[in-house]
């Protein structure tokens, strides 16, 4: 059987982030990276015996006609899509053009399908909807339509039925990225994705575990933390350096220095086998060492992204995130001194944010001497703590609404704060102002610089991340 997976064009971050300008100019320039979710079934799929393409018509910066024109050269049964919550109305509008000159069932999954799957499949353009992981139900559901078995029978699967919409039986989350291939990189455009403060190319991203183990109250990630070996990590490394000619890496876990244990042998291994690369990461000031970032540093990490999220202690404390500002301080210095850049994460707008407390966070973004930040306006998502309390409080669902099609990101509204949108707009666009446009901090990137390439990625980045006033 045939499968054909899309990363639709136009990916944009979610505009309820950030004013319209940053929005825009974030999106097109900041982050151009691959679906690595698709490029994991891929692979799946292929090692099921399928005949799988990927279409990174994001990157590729597709038309319609395009896609369509590569979908009848190809002629696949089957076209598969990603669905995450921030550009839910832009896919099924994608899906919906497509499917008129391509007209093939529609499979999508992603992590929008696990909150929203019948309101998903409401869309008539949609065929099924995975629901969950896809691991083990994408190649079910594909024997079932071979086979024409019940589809019933499929756990995490959601479909149409003589005009109703089925939802078959939860399906366990016991699958590890050890029991699938590693990602088809083949399939995939490798020497085009970039991002502002990568050093090298050809780039790509990995994961080595599944969920996060701490519960901030803003968060969806699954607290259940499903890691990978270090052994198994470095295996993919070596794949990326010595099959797809990659230099730099960028660690896509929410936490990736968690377990200490499994950083230890990451880096020994690195060593023992003489792997040069880059790498950059993300993850908390709690769970960094001055060993760690050293050891780090000398393997190959130019990059630490650090979730900061705000200055007020009494704000991180009410949102779960239970670290004190002089931590913040300390791991950015050990960062900073052991070479390493750093990119700090931070948000405005919490519920139990204050202008007040507001005014701490760009105080904290200056006095830290992060390389770079990333500020957004917080918005509430669903399947988080915050979200469900605000369900029962007030009564409302507007990502149900959303995914149903009855209101869009512009109707967004933020009542559960006594800060004005325009209040908000103001302290983005001063925090992005007063941090990249100091004196001391341009100077700091020019000494940085050691080609001409770099300073022309680094300009391009730091006007995405400023953008225009609109």
């Amino acid at each position: 059987m045939k499968a054909c997976f899309i990363f639709t064009p136009n990916q944009m971050v979610n505009k309820c982030f950030y004013t319209a300008s940053i929005w825009k100019n974030y999106s097109k320039n900041a982050v151009l990276l691959p679906s690595l979710g698709l490029a994991y079934l891929a692979a799946l799929l292929r090692d099921k015996g399928h005949a799988v393409s990927l279409i990174d018509a994001n990157i590729l910066n597709l038309s319609k006609e395009q896609i369509i024109d590569k979908l009848n050269e190809i002629r696949p049964d089957y076209v598969l899509y990603n669905a995450i919550t921030d550009n839910l109305q832009d896919t099924i509008s994608w899906i919906r053009e497509i499917r008129k000159g391509y007209d093939k069932p529609v499979i999508i999954g992603g992590p929008h399908m696990e909150i929203y799957p019948g309101e998903t499949l409401s869309h008539e353009c949609i065929d099924y909807g995975v629901v969950g992981d896809g691991w083990e139900t994408l190649p079910e559901l594909l024997n079932a339509l071979e086979n024409k078995k019940d589809l019933t029978d499929v756990k995490g699967l959601v479909f149409r039925k003589d005009g109703n919409i089925i939802l078959t039986e939860e399906r366990p989350k016991t699958v590890s990225l050890e029991d699938v291939p590693f990602p088809a990189r083949d399939l995939l455009p490798n020497e085009k994705y970039d991002m502002i403060a990568s050093k090298n190319k050809p780039l790509t991203i990995m994961i080595t575990a599944l969920g996060c183990p701490f519960r901030c109250t803003y968060c969806c990630t699954d607290t259940n933390l499903r890691a990978r070996s270090a052994d198994h990590i470095v295996a993919e490394v070596e794949e990326c350096i010595n099959k797809y000619g990659i230099r730099e890496i960028e660690f896509y876990d929410e936490t990736f220095t968690v377990n200490k244990k499994t950083m230890k042998r990451f880096l020994d291994l690195i060593e023992k086998k003489g792997l040069k690369f880059n790498f950059s990461i993300r993850t908390r000031v709690d769970c960094v060492d001055e060993e760690l970032i050293h050891r780090m540093a000398k393997n190959g990490c130019i990059r630490i992204n650090f979730g900061i999220e705000s200055g007020d202690e009494r704000v991180l404390k009410a949102t779960n995130r239970n670290m004190s500002i002089d931590t913040i301080r300390k791991s950015v210095k050990m960062a900073n001194e052991a070479g390493i850049l750093t990119f700090g994460f931070f948000m405005i707008g919490l519920p139990q944010d204050t202008k007040e407390s507001i005014e701490k966070t760009l105080n904290l973004m200056l006095e830290l001497d992060l390389d770079f930040m990333q500020l957004n306006k917080f918005t509430l998502l669903p399947k988080t703590q915050m979200y469900e309390d605000y369900k029962k409080e007030t009564g409302k669902d507007f990502w149900r609404d959303y995914t149903l099609g009855k209101v869009t990101l512009d109707d967004f509204e933020r009542d559960y704060i006594k800060i004005t949108e325009k209040e908000l707009d103001d302290y983005l666009e001063k925090g992005y102002r007063q941090f990249y446009y100091r004196p001391k901090y341009i100077w700091k990137k020019l000494l940085q610089v050691s080609s001409f390439t770099e300073f022309k990625r680094l300009a391009s980045g730091a006007l995405s991340l400023m953008g225009s006033r609109g």
